[in-house]
């Protein structure tokens, strides 16, 4: 099931980046990064390699969490930015029998003009397949579903770091 999105942000995207990073260090004033644990990163030049786990159980309603095991919802979640063509990519994947459920992603960041103000742009493409017999396809909505409202929290929390950052700069 695929998910196709585009966003606006009134910055930079040099801005936005380092938003984007900056986050984590206000766990207090984004408790949706607070389910994320960093495993481990890894910068070559303008690529950021990460690797997190992640808790997806919030997402999904009680009524397929009953019937999906408890170990589907304990994910990793494998991010490459790269900064010098503005695209960030993601696998998310169970811990256990990674071929069961598997989400993929695509931003592509694109700074642009208007009205004398510089913004960037993220398209963004979500793939999400669930191989659950009788529950795979309802599956996928449910999550498709939980990953758009992520994203949305996601793209607000950026524009809410941007803002403090701005504030900051005076």
């Amino acid at each position: 099931m695929k998910y196709k999105a585009e966003f606006i942000f009134d910055a930079p995207e040099a801005m936005v980046w380092e938003a984007r990073e900056k986050r984590f260090e206000h766990p207090e004033r984004f408790p949706e990064l607070q389910k994320q644990e960093l495993v481990g990163r890894k910068e070559e030049g303008d690529v950021i390699k990460q690797k997190r786990k992640i808790e997806l159980s919030a997402s999904v309603p009680k009524a397929l969490r009953t019937v999906l095991p408890s170990e589907m919802m304990k994910c990793i979640d494998e991010s490459v930015y790269d900064r010098s063509n503005g695209t960030h990519h993601f696998v998310v994947r169970p811990n256990f029998k990674s071929d069961v459920f598997m989400c993929k992603g695509y931003s592509k960041y694109e700074e642009f003009e208007e009205g004398g103000q510089i913004k960037t742009r993220r398209y963004l493409e979500l793939d999400v397949k669930v191989k659950v017999p009788i529950v795979g396809k309802k599956a996928e909505e449910v999550i498709l579903e939980g990953y758009k409202k992520n994203v949305l929290r996601d793209n607000d929390s950026i524009k809410e770091m941007v803002e403090m950052m701005k504030k900051e700069q005076g």
